[in-house]
């Protein structure tokens, strides 16, 4: 799926490009028997798709959840990690982590508990039961109300993914800054139920593109650090 700069998204040229489709096509050249081409479409084109096997994989910075696992086939080994932030006001000083969350007493606004930020926050309190965090879950919500909350003072911080907040604009995120990774969520692509062998092929190849040390040199030269390593 594309506009997710800078893990999936379309090039001057109009090609996929991004950290998930440099992995693929690492894997591309580590799998003799596959061969990967890309195709763009946005994320409900890309879940239809590759549930009816139009596309056999469909990669777009993805978490584990409990709904994707039963509707595909996803790999043990992760593809990458999304880093995520705290967006806090830029008048108030930095935000340097959850513990400051936590000693400053500041509210957090809501999530969706359908995402990657209600288990790095559950991560979070099973780590620290001396600094227990609450965040309320939602079924769906808007990032841009998000920011909004925390400009006008409704909330003090909401935690994002990085990538998602650097889509916005300078307007949208007036006054607003972004610390730096505290915690990274594991991505994966997922697979046609049907493609049990390429899950397989893919699976294996994702631990030897990560214990040779591909992942993280393609994560330093997208992201400009190694997500690997904030793990």
């Amino acid at each position: 799926a594309p506009g997710f700069y800078p893990i999936t998204y379309a090039d001057d040229n109009g090609n996929a490009a991004g950290y998930d489709v440099a992995v693929f096509q690492a894997l591309d050249d580590l799998l003799d028997d596959y061969n990967f081409t890309y195709e763009l479409a946005d994320k409900e084109t890309m879940n239809v798709g590759v549930q009816a096997g139009t596309y056999q994989v469909g990669i777009n910075s993805l978490f584990k959840t409990e709904e994707r696992e039963k509707t595909y086939l996803m790999p043990e080994n992760n593809m990458g990690y999304t880093p995520v932030g705290i967006i806090y006001r830029t008048a108030d000083g930095p935000v340097n982590g959850f513990q400051d969350v936590y000693d400053r007493n500041l509210s957090i606004y809501p999530t969706q508990a359908s995402g990657g930020i209600p288990n790095v926050i559950d991560n979070w309190n099973k780590d620290h039961p001396d600094a227990q965090l609450s965040i309320e879950k939602v079924s769906t919500m808007s990032i841009a109300d998000s920011l909004a909350a925390v400009q006008n003072g409704e909330y003090d911080v909401t935690v994002n993914l990085i990538p998602v907040y650097n889509l916005f604009d300078a307007q949208t995120t007036a006054g607003l800054s972004i610390s730096d990774p505290v915690d990274v969520v594991p991505t994966y692509p997922i697979i046609n139920k049907d493609e049990a062998e390429l899950a397989a092929a893919i699976d294996d190849g994702l631990k030897t593109l990560k214990e040779n040390g591909t992942l993280s040199k393609l994560s330093e030269e997208y992201f400009g650090y190694d997500v690997f390593a904030v793990k």
